[in-house]
């Protein structure tokens, strides 16, 4: 695609066209699951996550900028996105990492079962504290597996909502979390 084509793409795309959006998205779809597939085990998760690089392009378009390829937008969104998720999963393995430890300190099995026991209390207690939408969003994607597309089908909501309302959610249990064992 030529310059001054890519430029009339984003003119347009910033003034709401559905198809210039389209035309990108054909482009740049399968480039794009490329690259995130490379940091994912799964294809769901590149899928979801280029879905979500293509909503967020949607969402930011007022802010384009006809004199910048389309593509330094469509992998600097990709790059963040990836980004947060590396750091999410950092947080999952320093949990994981707290609760081996815990278990160590005692090799009695009914110890390591009262306190795997006692961690779920705990975070059933602190899910419950969620507000009904980050809850019912949070339990939809960690307890039943659903990924953004279903949570938002089921919920005739946008996928970024799921996404804002599951960050919500997680960033208050993480809170929450880490003030019960300092």
């Amino acid at each position: 695609m030529d310059d001054s084509l890519e430029k009339k793409l984003l003119l347009n795309l910033k003034k709401g066209d559905a198809g210039a959006f389209e035309i990108i998205f054909f482009k740049y779809n399968q480039r794009l699951f490329n690259f995130c597939f490379r940091f994912f085990s799964s294809k769901e998760e590149a899928g979801d996550l280029v879905q979500r690089v293509f909503i967020s392009l949607w969402e930011q378009r007022d802010m384009l900028d006809p004199e910048r390829p389309v593509s330094s937008y469509l992998y600097g969104i990709a790059r963040n996105l990836v980004y947060q998720e590396f750091r999410k999963s950092v947080f999952k393995e320093a949990l994981n990492r707290k609760i081996i430890k815990e278990v160590e300190i005692s090799e009695d099995s009914g110890y390591r079962e009262i306190f795997f026991d006692e961690l779920k209390e705990v975070l059933a207690a602190l899910i419950e504290q969620l507000p009904g939408r980050q809850k019912e969003i949070y339990k939809l994607s960690r307890e039943e597996g659903l990924s953004y597309t279903e949570i938002a089908s089921r919920l005739g909501i946008s996928e970024n909502t799921v996404d804002t309302q599951l960050r919500r959610a997680l960033s208050f249990l993480r809170e929450k979390y880490s003030n019960l064992y300092r």
